[in-house]
């Protein structure tokens, strides 16, 4: 029964938990209330005192001997209760008006049995007491009670305490809502959260999300374990089509490079050559865009300096004005091929348009690091900087109208790189003229345990991202 209803409607679930404790609490109510196993009523202090001197009244009149009296009376007064015996005179006169504040003997006059003679005195015939209530025994003896000292006030009376019950009896259905929602509802989208967090559509089993708990629970599961085997079925054909690009496109440029090459006529050679050049840059930009090595590349500390000053050497080889400045040398957590390649398509965008660019490397004191890559091109127009970052964007009008090649996907490989490593990328105006592109990181990276400076991948982004391969476009 319980496994029913934990696998049911997480609404009939709510709806039970919440009028259940209600007709349960109506129930004990119905059951407790002829018993009188619940009696939230206080006896105020002044009946707590008449019943006290009716005892003692009581035991005073039962007791046979003077001694026996004496010993009551002495027990009463070291009780808390001061008493002493009087002659019944005390009783004629009717009362007499006391002070305000006298303490309880009008009241506890209103309390004791109608049989007692009582009188109020403002003071005994003797004067040892004063304020009393003297209550009669026989025809010749009588009682005078003196008022109790005023107690203070508890840090909680019995009315509060009451509330309290009746509160506690509201809001226990609401907590038990609420602890079920918690477990039941709340545990199974805080797992499927993190779940999504780690989640690598291409990696890991096909049903990640545990099909168990309330129906909406399971089908909420189903549909993200549905939605990950679609998504795995998209990067599957997106791989395929990859590798189709990569041999079914590359082998016929490659045979028309070698025909062109054997060809007798200059013009026509070169002519052929440079179609084919962008041919094959367009397709080693597209699948770099789509591949997802950038995503797989691991952590490591490279120095950054050796980094930047490779790809400028790389740039400066085939006669480009390209310069590094900054510090010789900075340690720093991050995927080195990845980022030799984004600053490589930055470079490269500055050299279609500029004579000359500069790779600044400026570190922070808390370890932030800001590459900018500086040129003193036409500049790009305001409207178009957060647009220049999307995929398939071109505005070769805005710097040079004459460049055509490539997709428009260097700035956008660019972007998804500096998000991979926590940063942004910001273009912004040169002074006088030309355009800033900056990749700004955080402070360091997490890398492995044990990880070491790793110079030699600065050296190894020259296969990936230098000499101005991936060609890039504003």
């Amino acid at each position: 029964m319980l496994k029913r209803f934990q696998c049911g409607s997480i609404r009939w679930q709510i709806t039970a938990l919440a009028i259940g404790p209600l007709i349960l609490m109506a129930l004990l109510a119905a059951v407790m209330q002829p018993l009188n196993l619940i009696d939230f009523h206080s006896v105020s202090d002044d009946k707590k005192s008449a019943i006290r001197i009716e005892l003692v009244v009581d035991q005073v009149r039962a007791a046979t001997t003077r001694e026996h009296v004496v010993a009551i009376l002495d027990s009463v007064n070291k009780s808390g209760l001061p008493v002493e015996p009087v002659s019944a005179l005390e009783l004629t006169g009717g009362d007499q008006a006391l002070p305000n504040g006298a303490g309880f003997a009008k009241l506890v006059g209103y309390g004791l049995r109608s049989d007692l003679a009582t009188a109020l005195r403002t003071e005994t015939a003797d004067g040892a007491l004063r304020n009393v209530l003297v209550v009669g025994v026989d025809s010749e003896r009588a009682l005078a009670f003196a008022p109790l000292a005023k107690k203070t006030d508890a840090w909680i009376s019995d009315k509060q305490v009451n509330l309290i019950l009746k509160i506690l009896v509201v809001l226990l259905p609401v907590l038990s809502l609420s602890f079920y929602a918690g477990c039941v509802i709340s545990a199974p989208l805080k797992r499927f959260a993190d779940a999504a967090e780690t989640l690598k559509p291409d990696e890991g089993p096909d049903t990640l999300f545990e099909e168990n708990g309330p129906s909406e629970i399971r089908t909420l599961a189903k549909s993200l374990n549905d939605m990950r085997c679609r998504v795995r079925g998209m990067i599957n054909d997106r791989t395929r089509m990859l590798r189709a690009i990569s041999h079914d496109l590359r082998t016929p440029l490659t045979r028309l490079r070698l025909r062109a090459e054997r060809s007798t006529q200059p013009e026509l050679r070169e002519a052929i050559l440079s179609d084919i050049a962008s041919l094959n840059e367009m397709i080693e930009e597209t699948l770099t865009y789509l591949s997802k090595d950038r995503s797989t590349e691991k952590l490591l500390r490279a120095d950054l300096p050796s980094l930047l000053n490779t790809v400028c050497s790389d740039f400066a080889d085939i006669g480009f004005a390209v310069r590094y400045e900054g510090p010789d040398r900075f340690a720093y957590g991050c995927k080195p091929r990845s980022l030799a390649r984004a600053v490589s398509n930055l470079v490269d965008n500055g050299t279609k348009f500029a004579d000359a660019v500069t790779v600044c490397l400026e570190v922070a004191a808390n370890g932030a690091v800001r590459i900018a890559v500086s040129d003193n091109g036409p500049g790009l127009p305001a409207e178009l900087r957060a647009k220049v970052l999307e995929p398939f964007f071109k505005a070769d009008t805005a710097r040079n109208a004459n460049d055509h090649s490539g997709f428009g996907l260097g700035l956008s490989i660019v972007d998804d790189i500096a998000r991979s490593h926590g940063g942004v990328v910001s273009l912004t105006d040169a002074r006088p003229h030309g355009l800033v592109a900056s990749i700004e990181l955080p402070a360091e990276m997490r890398v492995p345990a044990g990880a070491t400076v790793d110079k030699a991948a600065a050296a190894g982004a020259r296969a990936t991202g230098g000499q101005g391969k991936l060609v890039t476009s504003r």
